[in-house]
């Protein structure tokens, strides 16, 4: 299991957490948060999520967000973070309707041998 950089929010009560990929370092994780909207001072003695940094409610609750890890709610087009409104696009479906009806006629063919 490969361990992640995290920054966490510095506001008392606040439960942001911003995860880095595994294979950054110590400043290309700092930077990447910075990136996400974070205010981290230098030496990353402190830091602030984008809720918090700009004055807003703290996360108290987790969730799926890629920038603070708040809950978020779905929408037609995206998840939305309910703390820093952060959007996540819904990936393209996978296959669209002639793939499927192709796939049903291989499953077909494969049921009457």
């Amino acid at each position: 299991m490969p361990l992640h950089r995290a920054a966490g929010c510095d506001t008392t009560g606040c439960l942001a957490l911003y995860l880095a990929a595994p294979q950054l370092g110590r400043d290309a994780a700092q930077f990447a948060a910075v990136r996400a909207g974070w205010s981290v001072t230098a030496g990353g003695l402190t830091s602030r999520c984008p809720c918090c940094a700009r004055g807003g409610l703290p996360v108290l609750e987790r969730g799926d967000c890629p920038v603070c890890t708040g809950s978020t709610f779905s929408r037609e087009d995206a998840d939305v973070c309910h703390h820093c409104g952060h959007t996540t696009p819904h990936p393209d479906d996978a296959y669209d309707d002639e793939d499927q009806e192709h796939g049903e006629q291989l499953h077909a063919a494969e049921a009457d041998r």
